[in-house]
């Protein structure tokens, strides 16, 4: 019908999608952002960090000062890249997560965890460090 092509050409670089049942959507920057990291992700799962970049020692944490990983998790947010990240819980347990940040403000990180597969919110605190994903390969 012209009804919905009028739609379209009024609205042609955002189609309405489909509302799935459940939880509401966080908002649109999170969600496109999530969308991107999930691309991302799928790249970051088959490909090899730079050498150098990780530590050594396997299942050792990146660690970098605060003032380092704020700067390099607001830079991955501007460009959409995933981070290697160390994280500590509130049960003083260290994990590593690959993570997308989306948006880091107040203290805490909000980002898409490929790790988990969903978006999370981070205390940067908690964070021991970061370190990129390689982006190279091939």
């Amino acid at each position: 019908s012209s009804a919905a092509s009028d739609v379209y050409k009024s609205q042609p670089r955002t189609p309405p999608e489909p509302v799935p049942d459940g939880p509401p959507v966080p908002d649109d920057t999170l969600l496109s952002a999530a969308l991107r990291a999930i691309r991302a992700g799928d790249l970051a799962s088959t490909t090899p960090r730079k050498p150098g970049s990780a530590p050594a020692a396997a299942g050792e944490l990146p660690r970098t000062g605060a003032a380092e990983t704020l700067a390099t998790m607001q830079a991955a947010v501007l460009t959409g890249e995933a981070l290697w990240i160390g994280y500590v819980n509130a049960e003083g347990a260290a994990s590593q997560r690959v993570i997308a940040p989306v948006r880091v403000e107040g203290g805490f990180v909000t980002a898409y965890d490929h790790t988990a597969d969903e978006v999370r919110t981070y205390p940067l605190h908690r964070i021991t460090g970061v370190a990129e994903l390689a982006d190279d390969a091939g």
